[in-house]
């Protein structure tokens, strides 16, 4: 397993490096989008262009519960997105 490539499940990148360990499992960095991650996850992420689609509707004076509606996201999970983006997350 040591020589296997490490795929980011985020952006597809293979430039990942080890990061440490959660609950006795290894995680990685993917050195392109900066993603924490751990092979075989469960937890569900969205695509990066989603997440910039919710801001960029948000910015364009669109409200969290209309995004929310034509994403099919939680009004929350938007907000933290764009809460994120304002600090450069």
């Amino acid at each position: 397993m040591e020589n296997r490539k490490v795929i980011c499940p985020n952006c597809g990148s293979s430039h990942c490096i080890k990061n440490g360990r959660v609950n006795k499992k290894q995680t990685y960095l993917c050195k392109s989008c900066y993603s924490r991650f751990s092979l075989n996850r469960i937890r569900k992420r969205y695509p990066v262009e989603v997440k910039k689609k919710a801001v960029r509707l948000y910015k364009e004076g669109h409200t969290l519960t209309e995004i929310s509606k034509q994403l099919d996201i939680k009004v929350q999970t938007i907000h933290y997105w764009i809460k994120n983006s304002r600090n450069g997350g």
